[in-house]
């Protein structure tokens, strides 16, 4: 197999057509035909099957273009890394982020790959877990700083903690002084209903957490003013929400607070977040540098007692 190969199988699979496949490719038809049974010989089974609705794959079809698809990714990713190579690099880093990642692992994640002589060509990608995860398996990503989850302990992934965090209110200023002074209280929904809440999305750790507030008073969580998870939006959206609320994990929230348009509230919430850790593919390329980052990052944590 070849990587033309691949990609025309690839293209079988997008298009489900001999007609569009070669007019893609620019080839004739008879061509892209017998390129596909010089690649079923290959296999010595059918991986595509004729049908009213054009061609389907067949259950090896599946598998095999699963494959394609990763070796194309594996093949791209080599390419760029040569180019990276031949302007004095030491090759690619592709590094996935969830939004909230905490400031001082960011400073240490930096520090790491910006000392490393020569040089990684670095590129930076932001998404929720799930999303990353994905990516790392499509080898679309080396490595990803995520939370842990079912989907990050299997079998086909490196994780290693870097740290936890707790969760906090935080609040737009002009409403914080009449949450403060009940700091220490039960939370009170009936107040907290009434704001102006930015929800992040759904299916996210602090997603479920805001549900979790409401639901345990018996209610449903309010309609929110603003969906975001990024966090200079976040912080942006409280600086002109006088009644804005939402939750963020406390390092990313005491950053918010920083600039001066929001308080934190100082009793954290009372549900555990999913630790945060480094992810990548066991076995992979770029296994060995995701492997001496992380350690970095957990030394550089450990030493400003960032780490718990």
């Amino acid at each position: 197999m070849k990587i033309r190969h691949y990609a025309l199988l690839l293209a079988f699979d997008r298009h489900r057509s001999v007609t569009a496949v070669a007019k893609q490719l620019s080839l004739s038809q008879p061509t892209v035909t017998r390129a596909l049974a010089d690649i079923e010989n290959i296999f010595m089974q059918p991986l595509f099957l004729r049908t009213r609705r054009g061609l389907e794959p067949t259950a090896a079809g599946e598998v095999v273009v699963a494959r394609a698809r990763l070796a194309i990714a594996d093949n791209e990713a080599l390419v760029k890394e040569l180019d990276g190579v031949r302007e004095g690099r030491q090759g690619r880093l592709r590094i996935g982020l969830i939004p909230y990642v905490s400031p001082p692992a960011l400073d240490a994640l930096w520090k790491h790959l910006f000392d490393l002589r020569p040089r990684l060509l670095l590129h930076a990608q932001e998404d929720t877990t799930a999303p990353l995860l994905q990516a790392l398996r499509e080898r679309a990503l080396d490595c990803a700083i995520c939370r842990f989850s079912g989907a990050s302990t299997e079998d086909d992934l490196e994780q290693v903690l870097l740290y936890q965090q707790q969760a906090h209110l935080i609040v737009a200023r002009p409403s914080a002084a009449p949450l403060m002074r009940h700091a220490h209280a039960p939370l009170d929904i009936d107040q907290l209903s009434e704001m102006d809440w930015i929800f992040p999305p759904t299916h996210t750790p602090i997603r479920q957490m805001i549900d979790a507030i409401f639901s345990a008073a018996g209610q449903r969580a309010p309609v929110p003013a603003l969906e975001a998870y990024a966090v200079a939006t976040i912080s942006s959206a409280l600086s002109q929400m006088p009644r804005g609320v939402t939750v963020l994990p406390s390092d990313v929230a005491r950053a918010v607070a920083a600039g001066g348009a929001a308080e934190m509230l100082p009793e954290p919430l009372p549900w555990n977040l999913p630790p945060v850790g480094l992810a990548w593919l066991k076995g992979g390329p770029k296994a060995k540098i995701c492997a001496k980052l992380s350690t970095a990052i957990r030394d550089q944590l450990n030493d400003s007692g960032q780490a718990h």
